[in-house]
């Protein structure tokens, strides 16, 4: 499988939901405001922000200088990142157990040039594969000659422990990341708009999601599909 190449990737990367802007803008703190459960701010330590501002969407707790909620975040829940001040850079999916405690989903400017995705993670899900799915029709796959493509690229697509490869009509998800887990019916039924898949065949990654805080016993309750035996690539 031919690896994309590198410049339509990063203009996937710049890709933003679909609904036009509002007229005025709105911060991700106002946006956070009106949320009805609320929203923990996870604040990074001094020095530490610009590597996040410039695209790296992990953040690691050493990153971290303190959490601001109560009650506190759980792994799987949407939090604020924010510089020593206490300004939001952007939104992402928090985990108490992961070496990396955020994984960063939107920065504060695209959230707030089009706040239809901002901390909803359900939105955003389907506006990235769909942004995808574009992406990979423009390069031509499926094509004549090919039907076996990645359609989702983790952080390559920015959706970080996500990937999707295509085999025909079959899709195979790759796991890695506890937030997967939690919105696997989303990510599924994304998937399943496409036209010519008829089967999600989903894989998770154990080792690197028990790390993630993910019980072993719960993914094989929660995976019990099979990919079938033979597929016409």
């Amino acid at each position: 499988m031919k690896q994309l190449p590198t410049l339509l990737m990063k203009s996937l990367s710049l890709s933003v939901c679909s609904l036009p802007a509002a007229a005025s803008t709105t911060t991700l703190q106002q946006i956070a405001l009106h949320q009805p459960k609320g929203v923990a701010k996870v604040v990074l330590k001094k020095g530490k922000t610009q590597l996040f501002k410039d695209g790296n969407p992990m953040v690691y707790s050493g990153a971290v200088d303190r959490i601001i909620g109560r009650p506190p975040p759980k792994t799987g829940d949407v939090v604020l990142v924010a510089d020593g001040t206490e300004k939001p850079i952007g939104w992402g999916m928090y985990n108490s157990v992961s070496m990396f405690c955020v994984r960063l989903m939107q920065l504060e400017d695209e959230a707030t040039s089009d706040s239809s995705c901002a901390l909803n993670m359900e939105k955003l899900i389907e506006t990235r594969i769909d942004a995808a799915v574009e992406m990979r029709r423009r390069l031509g796959l499926p094509s004549v000659h090919t039907n076996a493509y990645r359609l989702i690229n983790s952080e390559g697509d920015r959706l970080s422990g996500l990937i999707i490869d295509v085999f025909g009509g079959v899709a195979v998800v790759a796991s890695s990341a506890a937030w997967v887990e939690k919105y696997k019916s989303e990510i599924e039924a994304c998937i399943k708009k496409i036209n010519y898949i008829n089967h999600v065949n989903w894989r998770p990654s154990v080792d690197i999601l028990k790390e993630d805080g993910v019980n072993e016993s719960d993914l094989n309750k929660m995976h019990s599909s099979t990919c079938p035996e033979r597929t016409k690539v």
